[in-house]
C-alpha cells in the first residue's frame, strides 16, 4: 500500500509499506493492505512503517518517527498521515529530550488555565520523545 507522511511544511515519507502502526486517540492502530477506510485522530507517539524488501534492504526495514499528533486517513491502497510535527527516531538525543521534559513539566506546572491544554500537549510530546530515545538507544 502507498504511504504518505507529511506536515503543512514538508513531506517526510512517501513510499510503499507492508503495514503501518501508530497511536490514535483510541489506542494502537495496525493497518495492513485491505484495511477498511478510516479517519483517526493521532496522539503524540511512535509511527512505524514496515517497508518491503528491496535491493538495499533484502529483509525489509522499519522506518520509525515520532509524531506530535495529527490525523490519519486510510483509503483502499493508501495511508496518509498528516502530522502537526515529526522527527525521525535517529535524530532524537536522549539528554536533550530529558531537558525538554523537565522544561515542559515546569511550563505545565506554571501554566495559566487558558494555556494548560497547550502545555499538556507539549509535555506529552516531550515524554514520548524521551521514552523513544530510551527505548531505541542505538538510534540517538
Amino acid at each position: 500500500m502507498k504511504v504518505l507522511v507529511a506536515s503543512v511544511e514538508t513531506e517526510l515519507y512517501r513510499g510503499f509499506a507492508l503495514s503501518v502502526v501508530t497511536e490514535t486517540a483510541d489506542g494502537e492502530l495496525k493497518i495492513f493492505p485491505g484495511h477498511a477506510p478510516l479517519l483517526a485522530v493521532l496522539r503524540p507517539g511512535l509511527l512505524r512503517i514496515y517497508c518491503p524488501a528491496d535491493h538495499k534492504y533484502p529483509k525489509g526495514r522499519q522506518d520509525m518517527m515520532l509524531i506530535s499528533g495529527g490525523y490519519l486517513e486510510v483509503q483502499p491502497g493508501s495511508v496518509t498521515v498528516l502530522a502537526d510535527a515529526f522527527e525521525r527516531i535517529g535524530d532524537i538525543d536522549a539528554a536533550k529530550a530529558k531537558r525538554i521534559v523537565d522544561q515542559a513539566r515546569e511550563t505545565f506546572r506554571l501554566a495559566a488555565p487558558t494555556e494548560a491544554d497547550k502545555a499538556l500537549l507539549e509535555l506529552e510530546m516531550a515524554i514520548a520523545r524521551l521514552r523513544l530515545a530510551r527505548k531505541y538507544p542505538t538510534h540517538g
